[in-house]
């Protein structure tokens, strides 16, 4: 088995998540002091620092010279989640209370789209693992994750209600998700879906999908999650590629050419002087 390294600062974040979503820390209440914690911990104040430094670039805390560290509304739940990267999705992960429904495998053939996505043959298998995520209100998200079956079975069940199912295949397979891909639409609730999420059937609900790939590219776990839109917000930031003015794609394809044919040249005429 293969286990990679976890630093001490990601242990405490994930006990400093897993205590906010219990309700352990409230909006509005301090989390303990950097001196409290570095106690608790027996580790530096500098690990601990790293931790809190975390949950502040998610959003789900907020720090005040001379006052403390304050959880903010939404950090503790569905509400809005800002994503800018693929920490920023796997934070999504520690929101709320998570209970694992089921953990079966799968075959190939009956769920051929995802198997597609997931480059398992028609013949494989896949680990699928369906679980809600929930704050005080209830149930704000309903989940279904599929791993090929090499994958999965590596993965222990025991910590599937402890930790994010993608961080564990980076502990226990040693692949880290390097790109994720998203994509959104909406659908309406069925009755087996209106029971777990508790709302009407033929409720509007979000439909999230996404699949996270290793450094080569291999797809190695597909998500598809549905949310209550009353008490999920995702929100997206966008940053400007260049500082102006806009150029159309075909300018900026024209520039490429621009640049690329002078060191097309010139590497031609290198290879020629050389031979």
């Amino acid at each position: 088995m293969t286990r990679t390294f976890v630093p001490i600062y990601a242990r405490i974040l994930d006990t400093l998540r897993q205590r906010i979503a219990e309700g352990v820390y409230r909006v509005g209440e301090s989390l303990p002091t950097e001196a409290e914690l570095v106690l608790e911990f027996n580790v530096s104040r500098q690990t601990v620092r790293s931790a809190l430094q975390n949950l502040v670039a998610g959003g789900i805390v907020e720090r005040t010279a001379g006052r403390g560290t304050f959880l903010k509304r939404g950090g503790s739940g569905g509400g809005e989640w800002n994503i800018g990267g693929i920490e920023d999705i796997i934070d999504i992960g520690f929101s709320g209370s998570y209970a694992v429904k089921s953990v079966q495998t799968v075959t190939a053939a009956r769920n051929a789209r995802i198997a597609g996505v997931l480059g398992v043959p028609p013949g494989g298998r896949m680990l699928n693992v369906r679980a809600t995520r929930s704050t005080r209100e209830g149930p704000f998200a309903y989940s279904s994750l599929y791993f090929p079956e090499e994958i999965g079975e590596r993965l222990p069940r025991h910590l599937f209600d402890q930790r994010s199912l993608v961080l564990l295949v980076e502990e226990y397979c040693g692949i880290p998700a390097f790109r994720s891909r998203q994509v959104a639409s909406a659908t309406l609730a069925d009755r087996s879906v209106a029971k777990v999420l508790d709302v009407a059937i033929g409720e509007p609900l979000l439909v999230l999908e996404r699949t996270h790939f290793a450094r080569d590219g291999r797809p190695f776990q597909f998500v598809r999650v549905l949310y209550r839109t009353d008490r999920y917000q995702q929100v997206v930031y966008f940053s400007r590629r260049d500082e102006g003015p806009y150029r159309t794609p075909q300018q900026r394809a024209a520039q490429m050419e621009e640049v690329a044919e002078p060191m097309a040249q010139r590497r031609a005429a290198n290879s020629r002087g050389t031979s």
